[in-house]
């Protein structure tokens, strides 16, 4: 009995050895990549990859659907420019009562 769990104890203790030797090694291989590249400039490659995605697919919609396109931009350009489009139709009807 005592034997059995003394090589139990053993068996477990090298795995645990195994599995601390490899968590230390992909740490230290993680610590040279980061010394190598740090997190900053990950995040902008992330940052830039993303936005890339985004472009990629604003531009495919946009090809697919010329019309919306056209519409939305009409739309904003006369939302933007309501105020002197307004004070020039006043200016040609007279003013509103």
């Amino acid at each position: 009995m005592m034997a059995g769990t003394e090589s139990k104890v053993l068996a477990d203790k090298a795995l645990r050895d195994r599995t601390k030797a490899a968590f230390d090694t992909r740490l230290a291989q993680v610590k040279l990549d980061l010394e190598a590249r740090g997190v900053a400039g990950r995040v902008a490659d992330e940052a830039v990859e993303k936005a890339k995605v985004v472009f990629d697919e604003a531009a495919d919609v946009a090809q697919e659907h010329p019309g919306v396109i056209g519409g939305t931009i009409a739309a904003l350009m006369l939302w933007i420019l309501r105020n002197p489009i307004i004070g020039w139709l006043d200016e040609l009807l007279g003013p509103r009562r």
